[in-house]
């Protein structure tokens, strides 16, 4: 039987003609795919460097990372968040990196930003501080290799840090309830709030809670926080804050309690009882209520800047007439008898009136605690008030 040689010719075009047809109805893309290079090739083949890490002694203790991205000129980016303000990041790495050698040049504002810059060697450090929401405080930290910083002759090679006196250090804060508070604070607690060293409630940030008491870590945090406000342009005055290289003076505050370097740098100065003073006791009990002498015995050392005198309690009797003055443990005496020399200005009189009773013991409230820390020092030296620093101090008549 013989085979036509039409038939043979068709039989080996036919799959040719099928395929050609098949790619034509997937359409042009899908045949150009089909033999197209693999585009992750490249990806797989050069590999992105993974970015650099920030060494732990420049992470802010209380800060969880957000994200971490690779920059082009080699550095990288961290994005951080922390529950603590402006002001106590911005302090932290002011003394952390002035201890560990770096070259800081002074802070600058720029719109709502604080920007901080620093050197060493080929390193480089940027950090940006964002306003505090309600969500806490936002700042970014540019960390890496770059240029060498320029050391002109006539310059210092560690320029010492300046803390900005401006607001924009500490943003203002707006409270809704502070119509709450005994009305004759409320004109203290407005300026507190103008300059930004006072905080919301751990519920509602936006409310105060004037009339709830204050916990000790709480108070330690807003100390620091406005005494050094208050000595914005005085670095020498200023309370240094605890550094995560510091071992914790108190078993009870960890470097992981967001008041730790408040209350770690109050002790380290000595204005807080502490194993440093010679006390027994381990303990600072953060979440404690503040008392109202435990709130003289940590203000009016701040106040009069020197170690207070032994006071007996008949003392106490005859300057301030308490009736309760036997109720007073022997370690607030001598603040409370300090305190008295400040006149009209003292911490006492101005938080509780014209008063017979200290009632020592007694807890006390956001609102009486935020107004001792409206005025600051002895009134016969170099005292300041929150109007002073706000520019609100009306000048005196030339008549």
């Amino acid at each position: 039987m013989s085979f036509p040689l039409s038939r043979w010719i068709f039989l080996k075009i036919t799959p040719i003609l099928v395929v050609t047809s098949l790619a034509g109805c997937a359409g042009n893309q899908a045949w150009e795919q089909a033999f197209s290079a693999d585009p992750n090739t490249q990806t797989w083949n050069e590999a992105s460097p993974a970015p650099l890490k920030l060494p732990p002694e420049l992470q802010f203790p209380q800060a969880s990372l957000i994200k971490t991205l690779p920059l082009d000129n080699g550095q990288s980016e961290t994005h951080w968040q922390t529950s603590q303000p402006p002001l106590a990041i911005q302090g932290f790495y002011q003394q952390q990196l002035t201890q560990l050698g770096w070259q800081l040049q002074p802070p600058e504002t720029v719109g709502t930003q604080l920007i901080l810059q620093a050197q060493k060697d080929t390193d480089q450090l940027r950090l940006t501080l964002n306003p505090p929401t309600n969500n806490g405080t936002e700042f970014t930290i540019q960390f890496g290799p770059g240029q060498p910083a320029p050391n002109p002759t006539n310059s210092p090679t560690s320029p010492t840090p300046t803390p900005q006196a401006s607001p924009a250090d500490l943003p203002p804060q707006t409270f809704t309830d502070l119509a709450q508070a005994p009305a004759t604070l409320q004109p203290a607690l407005q300026d507190l709030a103008e300059l930004g060293v006072i905080t919301g409630s751990s519920q509602n940030p936006q409310q105060f809670a004037p009339n709830q008491p204050i916990t000790r870590g709480t108070y330690a945090r807003w100390l620091v926080t406005a005494h050094n406000r208050f000595y914005a342009d005085r670095p020498a005055r200023q309370i240094r804050l605890g550094s995560p290289n510091d071992k914790p003076l108190f078993n009870d505050v960890p470097k992981t309690n967001p008041d730790f370097p408040y209350i770690q740098g109050l002790a380290a100065a000595g204005y807080l009882p502490s194993p440093l003073t010679g006390s027994v006791t381990p303990l600072f009990r953060p979440n404690a209520p503040l008392t109202r002498e435990t709130l003289l015995q940590w203000k009016v050392p701040l106040d009069v800047q020197r170690n207070l005198t032994t006071t007996a309690v008949d003392r106490i009797e005859q300057t301030w007439g308490f009736k309760d003055s036997n109720r007073i443990t022997p370690e607030a005496l001598s603040a409370t008898a300090a305190d008295f020399q400040n006149g009209d200005l003292s911490n006492i009189r101005r938080i509780f009136g014209a008063t017979l009773l200290l009632q020592p013991q007694k807890p006390v409230t956001r609102a009486e605690a935020a107004a001792s820390l409206w005025y600051m020092g002895n009134q016969a030296g170099d005292g300041l008030s929150a109007q002073d620093i706000l520019g609100k101090t009306t000048a005196p008549s030339s008549n």
